[in-house]
C-alpha cells in the first residue's frame, strides 16, 4: 500500500462501517435502508445476480419474501485504499444458509471475498460496486445420520469455488454462470483487479 492509497482513520472507519452496514440490512430484511448504502449507478455481481445495486435491493427481497432463501453474511473489510473521493474495500466474507434438499434439511456455508468500489458523496461514503469473489463452499446435513440426496454427477459439473453454491441455486430457480470470479479463475482476476486499481488511481 503507497501512503498516498492510506486511508485516514476517520475514512477507514466510514468505509468499514458502511461495507458491514449493508450485509447487515440486506439480512434483516431493511430493503429501503439498503438501497441507500448504493451510489448512482452502482453495480452489483455475485452468483445470481448481475446488475444495479437498486435492482439487487428487489431480487433480494423476492428471493426472501417469494422464493423462501435467506442467508446471513459476515465480512470483514481486511484492505482498504483511498484515493481522493474513491475507495476500494476487499474483505473476507462468509455466507452461511440452512436449506432443505429433497426433505434433508442442511447447512451450508461459501467462504469468499467481498470486494466493492467507494465513492465519497454528500452523505457520506457509499458502494459504486459490489462483487463477490469465490474461494470454497461447505455442506453437510443437520443430522448427521441422514445423507446427502445430491446427484453428485450434476454436482460435478460446478467450479470448485462455488460448486455446492451453484447447485443449491439452480435447485431453487437461478440461473449460475460459469465465468464467476474466483480463485480457481486468476485469468478473471488480474483483469479485475487491474481495472479496479486504475479507476481509483483516476
Amino acid at each position: 500500500m503507497t501512503d498516498q492509497h492510506t486511508p485516514a482513520p476517520t475514512d477507514r472507519e466510514a468505509i468499514s462501517s458502511i461495507i458491514r452496514l449493508e450485509r447487515y440490512l440486506r439480512d434483516h430484511r431493511r430493503w429501503d435502508e439498503l438501497t441507500d448504502c448504493y451510489a448512482a449507478g452502482s453495480h452489483v455481481r455475485t452468483t445470481w445476480f448481475d446488475g444495479t445495486g437498486q435492482e439487487f435491493v428487489a431480487a433480494s427481497k423476492v428471493m426472501a419474501e417469494q422464493r423462501g432463501r435467506e442467508s446471513r453474511h459476515l465480512i470483514t473489510p481486511a484492505y482498504i485504499q483511498v484515493h481522493g473521493d474513491r475507495a476500494l474495500c476487499d474483505s473476507y466474507g462468509e455466507i452461511h444458509n440452512r436449506s432443505v434438499i429433497d426433505g434433508v434439511e442442511v447447512d451450508s456455508i461459501m467462504y469468499c471475498r467481498f470486494f466493492s468500489r467507494l465513492v465519497r458523496t454528500g452523505t457520506g461514503w457509499r458502494l459504486a460496486s459490489f462483487d463477490g469473489i469465490y474461494n470454497k463452499d461447505q455442506i453437510w446435513p443437520v443430522d448427521p445420520a441422514q445423507m446427502l440426496p445430491f446427484d453428485y454427477g450434476e454436482l460435478a459439473g460446478f467450479r470448485p469455488s462455488y460448486r455446492v453454491w451453484a447447485y443449491m441455486l439452480r435447485r431453487a430457480g437461478y440461473e449460475v454462470g460459469t465465468e464467476e470470479l474466483g480463485d480457481d479463475r486468476p485469468d478473471l482476476l488480474e483483469p479485475f483487479f487491474a481495472a479496479a486499481q486504475a479507476w481509483l488511481d483516476e
